[in-house]
């Protein structure tokens, strides 16, 4: 089975094409390089700790250093980890940035399966035109280069929707054995990304969905998304099976602390535990979204950035159909822009996938793969629109200009000069650890220093934002009967200007640091923050 991307009457489109997709993923390792070393909150806490203790076996030593997602799939992050602790930062980062710029290859591909101009030679610059601004939006440009993974979850994304835009016709007119075959096939890249990273479910909803809603028979579109479905299942199977099966077995839930209003894990409270302080809460705000983090991008995540395409896209496509469905198909509409099926397919997708995203989540990273699909999106809007096809064409290209223009990254928190080394810490020599435990508490992501520390002294953190000693959470017991336990010496690793939390985090356990006794540890990724070492004795109590 082939993917025709290239047309066999151009030999110089198919040259120009052939360059551009060879060279576009090391362009965007290139800006990776240039926009500086990532140093985000989320690297910090747990990208590099899980991957460093899924690989070292620290699951059955240390407890919580990353917070709640100590309980995520590491699987994602071990081959940055593996690159990371072998290789100089900047050579990780420019493969990070490469790995991440095949985005832009799949967008390329979805656009040439998708769009219907004429000249091979035109069709080849408009499709890396829109690929390029695909990948250089508000969001993408914050993504290249880090480790949230956004930008990588979504090859599969877009693989599975290749697949399904080029192969439509075996799926849709096919023998039904075959079309149910190539559907599971299909399914299994989504799949995969979902298993990753769980937040990929909303596009996998939409990617399935969209089956039903593009076109054919209802039986045939019903057996395909079936088959698409157990594909996407499957592809869950292989990359989190692993991860599911460990966190069954030790908290009594697959998906712990998630969703435990179901499954009923005692060691986690009955809730969804999912993060909702973006999903809008009116319905003025549900309508209005797009508008409401355009304007104020914090409604939507953490930082600042801009980028129009989104808001520009959720009017254009309505008023689009609109006047489709008044005007009916306009006299030009033998020059169509797009295949049929294709452009329902894609708009149908990142309709849906908008849907669930803006009820399950509201955090823009988690919707990057529509910030990418958007120009190509735009275009097929655009197509149906009832005017002359020069009309549509400036049209587009203006309307592209202005998204371009308008475009802000954000920032996740760069160093900017590149250490020799992706994580360093300068640590104080401390003998003999082998009967030592380091404890943790406080908010802040540091779980990336304590992996720099010797292997033989196990770590547990005693405050996080899965749980405090001051909650009454069935963890804390855990917690308690872990540090009860113990018979060696204890150490405290905290910011130096969090000793205040730290004490009373502490005093929940009957312990108490000398704080007199500190020394220093220095952390090279993170502006040299500096953090305290302070050994800790048991309190004695009356009796």
């Amino acid at each position: 089975m082939t993917i025709t991307l290239l047309p066999p009457p151009s030999h110089r489109a198919r040259r120009l094409a052939v360059v551009f997709l060879a060279l576009v993923p090391f362009a965007v390792g290139l800006l990776a390089v240039m926009l500086g070393q990532d140093g985000n909150w989320d690297l910090r806490n747990y990208h590099w700790y899980n991957a460093y203790a899924f690989l070292n076996g620290r699951y059955a030593t240390d407890l919580l250093p990353s917070q709640t997602p100590w309980f995520y799939n590491p699987t994602l992050d071990v081959p940055f980890y593996l690159l990371a602790t072998h290789l100089p930062a900047i050579v990780v980062g420019f493969i990070l940035g490469s790995v991440q710029g095949l985005n832009a290859v799949l967008l390329f591909m979805l656009a040439y399966a998708t769009l219907t101009i004429a000249n091979p030679r035109h069709k080849v610059i408009v499709c890396a035109g829109l690929a390029v601004l695909g990948m250089l939006g508000g969001g993408g440009i914050a993504l290249i280069g880090t480790t949230f993974y956004d930008n990588v979850t979504s090859l599969g994304l877009f693989l599975s929707a290749l697949l399904v835009v080029r192969y439509q016709a075996r799926l849709m007119e096919g023998a039904w054995g075959r079309a149910l075959g190539l559907a599971f096939l299909f399914g299994l890249p989504a799949g995969m990304a979902m298993g990753l990273k769980l937040p990929c479910f909303t596009f996998c909803f939409g990617l399935g969905g969209a089956i039903l809603l593009a076109s054919g028979t209802w039986s045939r579109r019903l057996i395909v998304a079936f088959g698409f479905g157990v594909g996407i299942l499957a592809g869950v199977a292989l990359t989190l099976g692993h991860w599911a099966w460990f966190l069954q077995t030790h908290y009594g839930s697959p998906l712990f602390p998630y969703f435990n209003a179901f499954f009923q894990a005692p060691l986690a409270p009955l809730s969804s535990a999912r993060d909702m302080q973006y999903v809008p809460r009116s319905l003025h705000d549900f309508l209005l979204f797009p508008f409401i983090f355009a304007d104020s991008p914090f409604r939507t995540g953490e930082i600042p950035w801009r980028d129009w395409r989104i808001p520009i896209l959720y009017v254009l496509l309505p008023v689009a159909l609109l006047l489709r469905l008044v005007f009916g198909r306009s006299r030009y509409g033998h020059d169509v822009i797009a295949a049929p099926y294709a452009a329902r397919y894609l708009l149908w997708v990142s309709a849906l996938s908008y849907a669930a995203w803006l009820a399950m989540f509201g955090i823009y990273r988690y919707v990057v793969p529509i910030e990418m699909l958007a120009p190509l999106l735009i275009v097929l809007a655009v197509g149906m629109l009832p005017i002359k096809p020069s009309a549509r064409a400036m049209f587009t290209a203006f309307v592209l200009l202005v998204i371009a223009a308008s475009v802000q990254p954000g920032n996740w928190g760069r160093r900017g000069a590149w250490m020799d080394r992706f994580i360093a810490a300068d640590v104080p020599q401390l003998g003999d650890v082998s009967n030592t435990m380091l404890l943790m508490a406080g908010f802040e992501p540091y779980a990336h220093i304590v992996t720099q520390f010797p292997p033989e002294m196990s770590v547990v953190r005693i405050q996080s934002n899965f749980t405090s000693p001051d909650q009454d959470k069935t963890m804390n017991a855990v917690i308690h009967a872990r540090v009860d336990a113990y018979r060696g010496r204890f150490w405290l690793l905290i910011p130096n200007w969090q000793h205040p939390v730290a004490a009373e985090a502490l005093g929940y356990f009957h312990l108490a640091a000398d704080w007199k006794a500190c020394q220093t540890v220095q952390d090279r990724l993170y502006d040299g923050t500096i953090f305290d070492l302070c050994p800790v004795t048991r309190r004695v109590l009356n009796k």
